[in-house]
């Protein structure tokens, strides 16, 4: 079956007018999880949609280095990323995608490009080019791979709130764990949010929250939010086959319907305190260190 690929077009056009810079910068959200399959692009993508849907400005950071999905999620294949602005042969702003959702893509898939492995000078470069863009957003959603590796770690770390997906099966429950430990070894403060996902119904999640919690409050001395639930739905999967967020193809979907909820909640924390807040690849140069101490 052939589905017909949008295109995606730079977010500024020649002669558009440059918003003032504003001195508060988006909150950075990271979403990751122990394990792969487990939703999280998807998630990161919905979630983003139902933020702009609320006039709130979204950059989504597709930070899976290796294993993005973001083409199948929003049927569009972006045609740079970041190992194109690292080369010079791309501008940020070349780079920025505008999705017709409302939402921006700033693609950083590439087997070639690992921000880990990229030297000091080479993230300062970057840290300048989003410097200059920064501002026009009021959320950064940085969608990372998955699992306990240098990479997510890093990613995680970096951010204002880590949203850490996770689903019923034994693995990703024990995996997410891991992440929350080797997190809470480096940032005891940083809030990380629980969001279950793929549930049969929505008291599980709430189950499954509440297993967890007591598990980190025990042996971490920590807490988790709880973000929500979403349940097991049939138009998750319909909408990827056509290559449309769920939000946007099924707006009346149960699992619409249970994202509308996690964005409310998540709107209704509270912000972190401007005086932490850096731009995300200055961040990134801080927390390689903390990973590198582990």
């Amino acid at each position: 079956m052939t589905t017909s690929v949008p295109k995606l077009k730079p977010t500024v056009q020649k002669g558009q007018h440059q918003p003032a810079k504003r001195e508060i910068l988006p909150e950075i959200i990271t979403v990751t999880s122990g394990k792969g399959g487990v939703g999280k692009t998807n998630i990161s993508v919905n979630l983003g949609i139902l933020l702009s849907q609320r006039r709130q400005r979204v950059l989504l950071l597709d930070a899976d280095l290796h294993l993005g999905k973001l083409d199948v999620v929003i049927g569009a294949t972006p045609r740079y990323t970041l190992a194109e602005l690292v080369e010079g042969s791309q501008t940020l702003e070349q780079i920025i995608m505008q999705h017709p959702s409302g939402i921006d893509i700033l693609p950083a898939t590439s087997g070639d490009l690992n921000l880990l492995e990229a030297d000091s000078q080479m993230l300062k470069v970057l840290a300048e080019s989003f410097a200059t863009i920064q501002a026009r957003y009021d959320y950064l959603i940085v969608d990372t791979g998955a699992g306990v590796s240098p990479t997510v770690l890093t990613m995680a770390l970096g951010a204002d709130k880590v949203i850490l997906i996770v689903t019923p099966e034994p693995a990703s429950i024990s995996d997410v764990y891991a992440m929350i430990k080797v997190i809470r070894s480096k940032s005891p403060e940083l809030p990380l949010i629980l969001l279950p996902n793929r549930l049969k119904s929505l008291e599980d999640g709430l189950e499954l929250h509440k297993k967890l919690n007591l598990i980190t409050q025990k042996f971490l001395k920590t807490n988790l939010c709880y973000g929500g639930s979403i349940v097991e739905d049939t138009a998750i999967g319909q909408a990827i086959i056509r290559q449309r967020p769920y939000v946007l193809e099924y707006p009346r979907s149960q699992a619409a319907h249970n994202l509308q909820l996690v964005c409310h909640r998540l709107l209704k924390l509270p912000p972190q305190q401007i005086r932490y807040r850096s731009n995300i690849f200055d961040r990134l140069r801080t927390s390689r260190k903390e990973v590198e101490s582990l």
